[in-house]
């Protein structure tokens, strides 16, 4: 008795799983049968099964936008031109056919274009890596010091490591140790303490 039971229960299962849901719901709405029909049944001339409906698709395609060849042009990124003259460290100035002067920079997102004004300031020259840059002899190794916006940044390096900008800086701190010549030194300048 459990068996049957059973096999009742599996049945209505699989009959639920076969049915559509939304259709299930409403017997009205139906169009398809449940079996396929046979040639020459009246329902079979009512449903065509090679037309698919796409629910999730619009039926409106959007207008296709034609672009005119200046359009185009406009909407495309700037280049730098071959003609443009080198006004800075990733900076170039080019004058167009029109007269127009512009001005152009390499980033890393692309080439930045805008249009140079006449009264605008002249680009200015990034300072070099070692402005700002301090050093103290420490003996075998040199402490040098730069200022940032987050504070002052710290590092010591052995002399025979230095890069090119710490050589310069190191230079002038040994420059500026040197007497000019023709002056005293301090410790001269001074009177003898008298006890």
């Amino acid at each position: 008795m459990k068996s049957i039971a059973l096999l009742c229960i599996g049945a209505a299962l699989a009959f639920a799983v076969d049915q559509d849901p939304k259709t299930a719901a409403d017997p009205k709405t139906t169009n398809t049968p449940a079996t396929p029909a046979k040639a020459g049944h009246p329902s079979a001339a009512a449903v065509n099964p090679s037309v698919k409906r796409n629910l999730h698709q619009t039926s409106v395609k959007p207008a296709q936008k034609n672009l005119t060849p200046q359009q185009k042009a406009s909407a495309a990124l700037p280049t730098v031109p071959k003609d443009a003259e080198e006004a800075g460290p990733n900076l170039y100035r080019y004058t167009d056919a029109q007269g127009k002067h512009w001005m152009y920079r390499k980033t890393p997102f692309g080439v930045s274009k805008w249009e140079e004004k006449p009264g605008e300031p002249e680009p200015r020259p990034e300072p070099p890596a070692s402005a700002g840059l301090t050093a103290t002899d420490l003996g075998d190794s040199v402490q040098f010091q730069r200022p940032t916006p987050f504070g002052p940044q710290k590092w010591i390096r052995k002399k025979v490591e230095m890069t090119d900008d710490e050589k310069a800086a190191f230079a002038a701190l040994e420059q500026a140790k040197q007497p000019v010549p023709g002056t005293k030194p301090a410790d001269a300048a001074k009177p003898p303490e008298q006890q």
